[in-house]
């Protein structure tokens, strides 16, 4: 072959036969480069919040960029509509197209016709949704938001079909491509894992917070356990000191009125001998200018009068333990509340009394006609104590805090105030006992009130106090039916009500239901005549 017969290729067309290929290379490259971009920036804000919200949108927004889509959304299935209906959680669109986040979606053809294949995996590739063969009903539902072509790719949490990824082109149909496809699927797949690690944390919180409230419940039951059996304890110890006490009490007091007329009887004889014998031997007249026997016969029998009157105040001491100590059983029995609360004002008469650092605090009972309260009388002494402890304990710290004159007598008198009366049942059944016990103290402010009754919760210092009084006592009122509330204004003191039944109806302990809290809306038909005294 000579060299005219060797033509070589024109340079143009050469050229063109290898530019095609190499421009399709290197736009799949860049195509293939700025998904993984996007897919990166998707799988790390997943690591950088377990937000759904933030975490859809950022999908949504790297899918309809990358794919030049019209819209991307986020569509998740009502739990019980059977994948029937649900609504758009996320979106990203065009300005010139409508939104999809404010309808809701039933597709009511939807569950029955192609929930099943997505549940399996499935991805819906349609590129005119006029010539794919859907049924009329799920096309009416793709047609009211303008879409021509979709993708849909299945969101699955675990095997459970959760939602779907839609990729909609609005203005025109489109066939989907192999990598457009399987890049849709990428980012589902990092979708669900995102559901799944949002499920877990919102088990793990569950978890966290039952856990933290059985631990809370189980350090309540103890506290409470181990309250009881130091009532329980002191409860025994008390009743021992009162029966060893109560024998020599009664031996010294039915003996102190025998003493008292053997006084008496001495006295007339040592004055009738005086009569008789005006001429006495100088010894004896002496020996009776020492002794004072006038001052004998006139202070003797105030000496035995206060004898008695200590003896008797023994015996009501006594009794007051007796009353606070005494042992429930099983079955509430009827208790005069007002002889309850008199041995628990007695039993903290020590704390009520003047002293050289503070001036006495004074009480005011007044008691209405209550009928016989079927109770726990131990538990029911002890909310007692708990309250006019607490109102003692404010009333202590007004004292401390009250800088009264030196030439003026103080303003502030501090006060407790215990009223009682009963109420009727509005359906004329089973009538109420009110116990209101109030003090003119400064009052408890709101963030406090609101955690009141809250086991644990105190404003003593360490040491002084477990922060269960009013929790324990409101729950022995609850499970006796009844309700305790507390009133307080600062400045202007603080009430406590207790509603009782009178009657247990079918009300059997632990089982009962009541109320309890702070309130500053309730009437309290017993607390405005309290203000006026204090």
């Amino acid at each position: 072959m000579n060299s005219a017969d060797s033509h070589p290729l024109p340079a143009c067309c050469s050229d063109q036969t290898t530019s095609e290929p190499v421009q399709q290379m290197a736009a799949s490259d860049t195509f293939q480069l700025e998904q993984y971009k996007a897919l990166f920036r998707v799988v790390a804000r997943i690591r950088e919040t377990l937000d759904l919200d933030t975490i859809f949108q950022t999908a949504a927004t790297e899918v309809r960029q990358l794919l030049k889509a019209d819209r991307v959304g986020v569509f998740r299935f009502h739990p019980d509509s059977g994948w029937n209906a649900g609504e758009f959680v996320s979106e990203a669109v065009l300005p010139t197209f409508s939104s999809a986040l404010a309808a809701k979606v039933e597709d009511h053809c939807f569950g029955e016709r192609y929930a099943n294949d997505y549940q399996q995996g499935r991805v819906q590739a349609v590129s005119d949704i006029h010539a794919a063969q859907l049924q009329d009903c799920h096309v009416e539902v793709l047609a009211r938001f303008q879409i021509r072509a979709n993708l849909v790719v299945p969101l699955l949490q675990g095997t459970h079909l959760w939602g779907l990824l839609c990729i909609h082109q609005c203005c025109a149909p489109r066939e989907w491509q192999p990598e457009e496809i399987e890049f849709a699927g990428q980012i589902a797949d990092q979708l669900a894992v995102a559901l799944q690690q949002a499920e877990l944390l919102i088990w793990t919180q569950q978890q966290s917070q039952e856990l933290s409230q059985t631990l809370k419940q189980l350090q309540q039951s103890q506290s409470q356990l181990v309250q009881s059996e130091k009532l329980s304890g002191l409860g025994q110890l008390l009743a021992g000191i009162a029966h060893e006490i109560n024998n020599p009490v009664n031996f010294i007091c039915g003996n102190l009125s025998h003493a008292n007329q053997y006084a008496q009887q001495l006295i007339e004889l040592v004055t009738i001998y005086r009569q008789e014998h005006r001429s006495l031997s100088p010894k004896l007249q002496e020996r009776l200018a020492e002794a004072e026997l006038d001052f004998i016969v006139e202070d003797f029998p105030k000496l035995l009068s206060s004898m008695q009157m200590g003896g008797d105040r023994i015996r009501q001491l006594v009794l007051s333990l007796r009353n606070f100590s005494r042992s429930d059983t099983s079955e509430m029995l009827p208790t005069d509340l007002h002889e309850g609360i008199d041995s628990t004002l007695l039993l903290l008469h020590h704390r009520l009394a003047p002293r050289s650092d503070a001036r006495g605090i004074h009480v005011v009972c007044e008691y209405g006609d209550l009928s016989l309260v079927e109770c726990h009388t131990n538990q029911i002494n002890q909310v007692f104590m708990n309250l006019i402890g607490n109102a003692i304990d404010a009333l202590d710290e007004q004292l401390m805090a009250a800088e009264p004159s030196s030439t003026e007598p103080p303003a502030y008198r501090p006060q407790i105030t215990i009223r009682t009366m009963q109420i009727p049942d509005p359906q004329g059944g089973n009538p109420r006992a009110v116990i209101c016990i109030s003090d003119n103290g400064a009052g408890i402010p709101l963030a406090v009130q609101e955690k009141l009754f809250e086991p644990f919760f105190t404003t003593k210092p360490i040491g002084q106090g477990t922060g269960l009084g009013l929790s324990i006592s409101r729950d022995i009122v609850v499970k006796h039916g009844g309700e305790l509330q507390c009133y307080s204004q600062p400045g202007e003191g603080t009430e406590f009500w207790i509603e009782l039944p009178v009657k247990q109806l079918n009300i059997k302990l632990g089982s009962a239901t009541g109320g309890e809290g702070t309130s500053n809306d309730r009437t309290f038909p017993l607390r405005a005549s309290a203000a006026s005294q204090q």
